[in-house]
């Protein structure tokens, strides 16, 4: 039977396209440790950056000795089984089996997931729903969902639950990198609201923008309109489908336009006004937003980690 680590540690380390962020938290909950590299790509670059956030990571907490569970999130189809990773084109993967060559390097078990399930995790456990039920939707570059049910992820056969990014919502709409017409990601997806924003060459950016609509600018109006209702169709999307009971809001698109989660709710009240089944759902009222400085995918990867440990010590012998 595996022990879990006697130190009680647990290391989480969120792989962005641009980052990594790593974090040592002890038993309780507590931060030990933290640090963010950039992120080098490639099969090569992300391992690399990872063992050095873990070497510092622990460094810092002068546990480089001690045991501890480790956890990481990373864009991508993510096998959670077999640490493979695939299509994290942002990273510049193809396919890497990240879990087999972190175990190695580092010389214990090292679980992988998809950030956002991670990031999931992590709103659960801000929130003190541990074992509740709550959707966590990112708004980053592209668009993500992770469910939580019954503090357990949501998976679906190979991981793929929650890729709602690429449900077309509309038919004529700009076409997605992914070859259909209209989805969600092309509405609320972060790449393509600042494309739209610089082709509009007025200096909008999406700091600026709800601002700028709510003083009339005609552009700043109609982009503000396509991503507040790409974000309420979301909202309502994993109500319907997962009926949770929250719904998260995270990623970069959220934090970074001071007034949008507002405007998202004014758009799902006005669309409650017209429908009796949509105000029966109160949609408006189900959502919450992590604040910008709580890291929540990589304290969600350090308990993906250490759930893995407790699973494997709770395991049947032979």
């Amino acid at each position: 039977m595996t022990k879990p680590p006697a130190s009680g540690l647990s290391l989480g380390i969120d792989i962005g396209g641009s980052k990594t962020h790593g974090i040592l938290l002890d038993a309780d909950g507590s931060r030990l440790a933290e640090t963010v590299r950039p992120t080098l790509t490639g099969p090569e670059g992300v391992v690399n950056t990872a063992v050095a956030v873990v070497t510092e990571c622990l460094a810092q907490a002068n546990a480089s000795d001690a045991e501890v569970s480790i956890g990481i999130g990373i864009p991508g189809q993510v096998d959670s089984a077999t640490g493979l990773v695939r299509t994290a084109v942002n990273l510049g993967i193809s396919e890497l089996d990240l879990g087999q060559r972190l175990t190695a390097a580092l010389g214990v078990p090292v679980t992988i997931d998809n950030d956002v399930k991670a990031a999931a995790l992590g709103a659960a456990n801000h929130l003190g729903v541990a074992d509740g039920d709550l959707a966590y939707l990112n708004f980053g570059t592209g668009v993500a969902a992770a469910a939580v049910v019954h503090g357990r992820l949501v998976r679906g056969h190979g991981n793929l639950a929650g890729e709602i990014g690429h449900i077309p919502v509309d038919p004529q709409g700009e076409r997605c990198h992914c070859g259909q017409r209209g989805c969600l990601e092309v509405l609320a997806g972060g790449g393509r609201i600042a494309a739209r924003l610089a082709a509009l060459g007025t200096g909008l950016t999406l700091a600026t923008l709800v601002q700028a609509a709510a003083a009339g600018d005609p552009g700043a109006v109609a982009e503000a309109d396509r991503l507040c209702t790409g974000i309420a169709l979301a909202v309502q999307l994993v109500v319907l489908t997962q009926g949770s009971e929250r719904v998260v809001l995270g990623g970069g698109v959220i934090h970074t336009a001071p007034g949008l989660v507002p405007r998202v709710q004014e758009v799902l009240i006005a669309r409650a006004a017209e429908s009796e089944f949509l105000a029966s759902l109160r949609l408006a009222d189900r959502i919450t937003v992590i604040p910008a400085d709580y890291p929540v995918a990589a304290i969600g990867a350090a308990m993906v980690g250490l759930r893995r440990t407790r699973a494997k010590q709770l395991a049947p012998i032979g």
